[in-house]
């Protein structure tokens, strides 16, 4: 029953890996693409770490943030994890150019100060 269970281990292990690999090779091989876009709406997801049976306090939660681009041409819009601080300083329908790969966030070069000023 032990070997099974550890197989089991191994088999899932193996396939978490496989698709993060998968996907980066993925994004690597596509080309660089930039896309006038507007910021559509923006939001956060939050999940609680794990502590110790010996630890009281719980650990702060990680959170991490998304933005959804909408193209100004039209089109499908595009959802991807950006860093806090881009975050923070995308305020709703600022203008500016999406650079992705695949599905990989490179950059938002904004067509004017995006920084908010409250």
């Amino acid at each position: 029953m032990d070997k099974i269970v550890l197989w089991g281990i191994i088999a899932i292990a193996a396939l978490v890996i496989g698709r993060q690999l998968y996907t980066h090779f993925y994004n690597s091989g596509q080309p660089q693409h930039s896309l006038k876009v507007a910021v559509a709406h923006k939001h956060t997801r939050e999940f609680m770490g794990r502590t110790s049976k010996e630890k009281t306090e719980l650990p702060p939660p990680r959170v991490d943030y998304y933005v959804r681009f909408r193209p100004l041409a039209g089109g499908d819009e595009r959802e991807f994890q950006v860093s806090e601080h881009l975050y923070e300083q995308l305020t709703q329908e600022a203008t500016g150019t999406l650079v992705f790969q695949g599905s990989r966030f490179i950059a938002f070069e904004p067509d004017e100060t995006i920084l908010d000023n409250d």
